[in-house]
């Protein structure tokens, strides 16, 4: 059912037009953020309240890089293994990655920066560091 509710891909919510401005509901919004299979479309769930979520760009913000375990935080509040082959810089120099196997994620600053930390380039060639490992990441060689 639609309802009017936006995600920008600043990952602000706008409600007909109108910023939503209160963090805790921002914040459960963000949870809340699910793809639905039979409507192929993204939905906001709050417990039993379901809402169509129109996407500017990305549905999923990383919000976290844990160079100890190679994970992801993201803003539904999920954790998965960063899969460095799918970490890219966009046009706007912001990170992003594939998430849940198929969706496109924005790496927020906090998100970006932990990443960054963790990033080393062996001449032209970018690795990410997880835990003992470095996961090589093709797309970002010659960043450095």
């Amino acid at each position: 059912m639609p309802i009017g509710l936006v995600l920008r891909r600043d990952g602000s919510f706008w409600h007909d037009g109108v910023r939503v401005t209160h963090p805790r509901l921002c914040a459960a919004f963000l949870a809340g953020v699910r793809w639905a299979e039979a409507e192929q479309a993204f939905v906001v769930q709050l417990q039993q309240f379901r809402g169509w979520l129109d996407v500017e760009d990305t549905a999923f913000f990383v919000t976290e890089y844990d160079a100890e375990t190679g994970e992801l935080a993201l803003s539904d509040r999920s954790r998965e293994q960063l899969d460095a082959a799918t970490l890219c810089v966009d046009p706007d120099d912001v990170l992003r990655c594939t998430v849940k196997g198929r969706f496109d994620a924005r790496f927020t600053r906090a998100g970006q920066a932990h990443l960054q930390d963790a990033l080393d380039f062996d001449g032209n060639a970018a690795v990410v560091r997880a835990g003992r490992a470095r996961l090589p990441a093709p797309r970002l060689d010659g960043l450095s």
